[in-house]
Parts: structure tokens; C-alpha cells; sequence
């Protein structure tokens, strides 16, 4: 089958099913194959590929490459690059789409290297910069101050590519699509490591995930110091809030990264979204833009924010949570 100017999408496996990034880039891909009047392809490696072909046909793929093998049971990113490097040689693809995940990182590095390939990690979009077969990767750059526009001269155009920004891809379990199943010679190679025995443990009492919540409250510089990121805290938490916090606020070492928002933190798409202190820098504004709702209290009436916030309310963070918290409250009764 011709595959050479086709897009690709490698779909990572989650306990045999496709995993929400890949679902995500199965749908940028088949914006960028239809600009082109080109196919999508999704590349599925080890257990349960089979079985997940054809979910991954009904969220955009024509059609789908299978390579399973008995070392390939579990993810080995030393295994899994070559089983996806022998395929893409025999087909060559124009654009390989791969999430960002821990895994997907680590399988596009390999790849990058086993090929010879130029690779662009963790892009936020992607376009045919022209007429020809040439991506524009847009990329964060300087902990997420700058935007930049990235081309690759080799190919298959490489790239990983976060999660949480190409949202809406839904299944159509009318799609038809053809599944190739590709066999992989992987004598010779030995795992890095084996997995022995797994047993899975039950998460302990956490607070409100950002990646699920409906309200979200975050801290900038506004708050000053600790003891107002607390105050913060406890305003979040009475409004059965999920608390974040800007990128300076994990740099002074206040909270953790996991709890940062933005391009270079998480990505969030909340109902309701409480900025109290940010400024709106781009690297922020891009990590909430899927936000159906934002509020931002700061006392700079010309911060950034103030220009894609839904509400504004130029004054003290302090003296706002008070009347925020009492409207909120009113709101759920």
C-alpha cells in the first residue's frame, strides 16, 4: 500500500486501549492529511494492537499498521523504536506525530536517533507551512517566554507533541479503514529491563486534580509570599476548588511543579478558571485557553490577562476572594 506522503500518528496503548494524547494527534492529523488530500495512518505496537485498530480507524485513521511480537508485550522503548523504525522505513511517511507522554519522549528520541532524523519535542501546533510537504512545529522556548517556528529538512517529519490542546476528536464507529498487520524482526535484542511483577496500588487521599477539575483557582505574584499563596489555598478549598499556581510561584520553590499551569506546567480546560495575581504571560494564556470560563483579579489594569479574561476585576486579590467565594456559594445552591 502507498504510504509515502501519508500522516502518521503512533498511538500509545493504556491498558490496551489507546491513550487520550493519541486520540488528540488522531485528530490533528487528519485536519493536516485533508489539507493535503493525503491519508492518516496509525502506527500500533505490542499487546493488544489488534484489538485496538479499529477504535483508532473510528477517531480518524484510514488505516491502521498492527506490529505485534512476543517481545513486545510490555513497552521497551529499545524494542518498540526499532519495531516502529522498520516500519517507517518501509512505508516513509511524510509526518510521524508522537505524544509528549513519558513514553512517547523517550520513543522519539530513540527513533530520532536510529533514523537519523531531525526531531522537534514538545510542540503545542503544527501546520504545512506552504504548498509543499513541509510542517511549521510551533514550539515553547525559554521556560515558555517566546513561541518559536521550527522546519525539519529530513524525513519523515518528527515531532512529539503535548497533551491536551487538539481537543473535540470524536468517535465515529462508522468509519471503515484497512488493518495491515506488519511482522518486525527483533532477534538479537535484549530488553533494557523486565518487568517481573506488577501490583497495582490504590491512590491515597489527594486534593482536587487540576486535570479533572471544574473550578480551578491559581496564584501568581500577586499573593506576595507563602502566607498569601495560603490564604489562597484556603480559598480554593472552600469553594471545593483545584488549587494551581503560575510559573514564578514554583521557581521561589512555594509549591510544586506538578501544581503548575501553563504550556510548561499542565494544560487545563476547566468550567470556571480564577486567576488571582497573574499577569497572563503567553506561556500561561496558552495553558488555559481551553478554559470555557476566566476570571483574573489583578491591580494592573494593563495586565495581559485582562485581554482573554471572560471577567476582570482590576483590585486586591485579598478583598475580591471574600465576594468571589459568596457569589460562588450562591451560584450551587
Amino acid at each position: 500500500m502507498e504510504m509515502k506522503h501519508d500522516v502518521w500518528v503512533y498511538v500509545e496503548l493504556i491498558n490496551g486501549k489507546p491513550g487520550q494524547v493519541s486520540l488528540e494527534l488522531l485528530g490533528k492529523g487528519r485536519e493536516l492529511a485533508d489539507s493535503r488530500g493525503v491519508s492518516v495512518v496509525g502506527l500500533l505496537i505490542g499487546q493488544g494492537a489488534a484489538e485496538a485498530a479499529q477504535s483508532v480507524i473510528g477517531y480518524g485513521a484510514d488505516s491502521v499498521v498492527v506490529v505485534e511480537d512476543a517481545a513486545l508485550q510490555q513497552f521497551n522503548a529499545l524494542l518498540f523504536a526499532k519495531a516502529a523504525a522498520a516500519v517507517i522505513v518501509k512505508y516513509e511517511p511524510n509526518v510521524v506525530l508522537i505524544g509528549a507522554s513519558h513514553d512517547g519522549r523517550d520513543l522519539g528520541g530513540r527513533l530520532s536517533a536510529l533514523l537519523g532524523l531531525g526531531l522537534v519535542a514538545d510542540c503545542i501546533d503544527c501546520s504545512y507551512a506552504d504548498d509543499s510537504d513541509s510542517i511549521t512545529w510551533i514550539r515553547p522556548a525559554y521556560t515558555g517566554k517566546l513561541l518559536v517556528k521550527i522546519l525539519t529538512t529530513t524525513r519523515p517529519q518528527l515531532a512529539t507533541i503535548s497533551d491536551r490542546i487538539f481537543r473535540g476528536n470524536a468517535f465515529d464507529g462508522a468509519r471503515q479503514g484497512e488493518i495491515i498487520k506488519e511482522p518486525v524482526d527483533l532477534s538479537g535484542l535484549q530488553p533494557l529491563q523486565q518487568v517481573k511483577s506488577f501490583e497495582a496500588v490504590a491512590p491515597g487521599q489527594v486534593d482536587v486534580s487540576l486535570d479533572d477539575a471544574e473550578i480551578i483557582v491559581s496564584a501568581g505574584r500577586g499573593v506576595g509570599d507563602e502566607e498569601g499563596l495560603k490564604k489562597v489555598e484556603a480559598f480554593a478549598a472552600a469553594i471545593g476548588a483545584a488549587c494551581g499556581v503560575s510559573k514564578p510561584l514554583v521557581d521561589n520553590g512555594w509549591a510544586p511543579h506538578e501544581r503548575q499551569v501553563g504550556v510548561t506546567g499542565k494544560k487545563v480546560a476547566p468550567k470556571i478558571y480564577i486567576a488571582l495575581g497573574i499577569s497572563g504571560a503567553i506561556q500561561h494564556k496558552l495553558g488555559i485557553q481551553e478554559a470555557e470560563l476566566v476570571i483574573a483579579v489583578n491591580t494592573d489594569p494593563d495586565a495581559p490577562i485582562f485581554k482573554f479574561a471572560n471577567y476582570g476585576i482590576v483590585g486586591d486579590l485579598f478583598k475580591a476572594m471574600p465576594v468571589l467565594e459568596a457569589e460562588l456559594k450562591q451560584l450551587k445552591k
